[in-house]
This record gives C-alpha cells, sequence and structure tokens, in this order.
C-alpha cells in the first residue's frame, strides 16, 4: 500500500538568520530568533515594568486586605499569605505580557 503524502509544512530548522531582525548586528540564528543582547534588553524591560506594577497593586491590595478583614490573627495571617501569593502572581503574569509586548514592537 503507497504512503499518503504529508500535509505538515516543511521544517524550517535548517533556515538560519544572518543578522538580528531587531538590531541588525551580525550573528549567525535560527530563523526568527533574535540576538542575546536583544533578549536580555527585553527581559530586562519586562522586569522592571513587572515589579513597579506588582508593586502598586501589591500595595493596594494590602490597604484592601488590612481594612477589610477583621483584626484577628488568623485573618491577619491569611491576609498576609493572600497579599504575598498575589505579588508572585501579578509580577509573573504582567512580566509575560510586557515580555511578549516588547517583542511585537
Amino acid at each position: 500500500m503507497l504512503l499518503r503524502p504529508s500535509s505538515l509544512s516543511p521544517s524550517f530548522g535548517g533556515l538560519r538568520e544572518r543578522e538580528c531582525p531587531r538590531c541588525h548586528r551580525e550573528v549567525d540564528l535560527p530563523l526568527g530568533e533574535l540576538c542575546a543582547a536583544c533578549r536580555g534588553e527585553i527581559d530586562g524591560r519586562a522586569a522592571r515594568v513587572a515589579r513597579w506594577v506588582s508593586l502598586g497593586t501589591t500595595l493596594l491590595f494590602g490597604l484592601y486586605v488590612m481594612t477589610a478583614l477583621p483584626i484577628d490573627r488568623t485573618a491577619r495571617m491569611v491576609g498576609a499569605a493572600a497579599t504575598v501569593i498575589w505579588f508572585l502572581i501579578v509580577r509573573r503574569v504582567v512580566q509575560r505580557v510586557a515580555r511578549e509586548w516588547f517583542l511585537t514592537r
């Protein structure tokens, strides 16, 4: 029995870039990749944005938690844990979104 031809698109793994598409430095990269310097700059900018956004929203969230919760040790501990988790999740999400945003610009 004859094999059916594959409908998959051809692999572009062998194609190479001769310069970075963003900064136009001479490098040898896989197709569509950025050089290490551009990637580091984008990651640094994304980290700065994520740091400030997460700090600002965490302060607001912490103030809300402190005013909304009753004065009870257990409630305060849960509120503090929720505030730390808020910071971590917001920072992670904002960093990924900012990285994608800066990659497309």
